[in-house]
């Protein structure tokens, strides 16, 4: 079973990922997070498999919250979700430590593959963001 925290400063988008993750099999949500602060609590309280984190949260952004994540539970895998198809934000959440960096605007199979490639040990970019943004930032 892989475990799973959401953090998101909107209780629309974390209810709406709660919904499309719980429905696979193998997923179980353990916690939730308004706040980048609330967000690592949640996360050293815990110990999750996954962290799906926003970019943009109240209290510690979400790059911030993926380099303290690194140093409170080293097992956890981040996946960053982001609206931003920047690539200079990929460029700082790899090396931050996020394994997926996913588009919000992405079909919600997209978040599903994320997932699973990180836990597979694989690094996951929503396209375009992939060919691209791997190139650039190695």
């Amino acid at each position: 079973m892989t475990s799973i925290v959401l953090a998101d400063d909107h209780d629309f988008t974390r209810r709406g990922l709660q919904t499309v993750l719980e429905t696979q099999p193998g997923f179980h949500i353990v916690g939730e997070a308004r706040d980048g602060l609330e967000t690592i609590e949640a996360v050293e309280r815990l110990q999750p498999d996954v962290l799906v984190v926003d970019v943009v949260m109240p209290g510690l952004a979400g790059l911030e919250v993926t380099r303290r994540t690194r140093q409170v539970s080293s097992k956890t895998c981040v996946v960053v979700l982001s609206m931003y198809d920047n690539h200079a934000y990929v460029a700082e959440a790899l090396p931050a430590g996020a394994k997926a960096y996913v588009l919000k605007r992405s079909e919600s199979r997209e978040l599903v593959t994320a997932i699973r490639d990180v836990i597979a040990g694989q690094l996951y970019l929503s396209p375009p963001l992939s060919e691209s943004a791997i190139k650039e930032i190695h």
